[in-house]
């Protein structure tokens, strides 16, 4: 735990976090570029009141690993978490009997609610995730830098849009 005195400075790993800012070239990641980095993950507007305040918890998270890295982690397991009560929501009640975001998706995508997991050279988004969900559930070492976590942030966020009929935006580069 961090000393009173450091509470509010930013995590030290930040420090060696670059940026190529397209006016003043490479550049050390500053508080405006993580926020910025956080509010282009939020959800558009239409998504059930309940999944935004839960999926907003995981963004607060995400916002507060500039002064902690290792909340990256905690900030993913609660999209992931948004994910899963989304899910729920919109599958009613035989999805809230079943055990595990797994199952839950592949529940939505046979009822045509969700498309097939998308395939990459990492293998089936949907498994990664669980994957994901499950190793943050179960207690890991891992740290997952900004980059990592807008991107699972970014899956979470298309899911929980196509579970609402909702566009998802995309990820901006930065």
């Amino acid at each position: 735990m961090k000393t009173y005195a450091e509470a509010l400075e930013p995590d030290a790993r930040y420090q060696i976090v670059m940026t190529d800012d397209p006016v003043d070239g490479l550049r050390p990641l500053s508080f405006r570029d993580h926020y910025d980095m956080v509010a282009d993950l939020a959800l558009p507007a239409g998504a059930p009141d309940v999944v935004v305040r839960i999926y907003a918890r995981a963004l607060n998270a995400l916002i507060y690993g500039w002064l902690d890295y290792e909340l990256m982690v905690v900030a993913a397991g609660q999209a992931l978490a948004s994910l899963e009560f989304a899910l729920k929501t919109r599958l009613g009640a035989d999805a809230k009997k079943m055990p595990g975001l797994a199952r839950r998706l592949g529940y939505a995508v046979q009822r045509n609610i969700l498309s097939p997991p998308q395939k990459s050279q990492w293998g089936d988004d949907h498994q990664l995730l669980v994957h994901i969900r499950n190793e943050i559930a179960h207690g890991s070492e891992h740290v997952y830098p900004p980059n990592l976590a807008a991107i699972i942030f970014d899956r979470c966020r298309s899911l929980i849009c196509e579970l609402n009929d909702l566009p998802a935006p995309n990820l901006r580069q930065r």
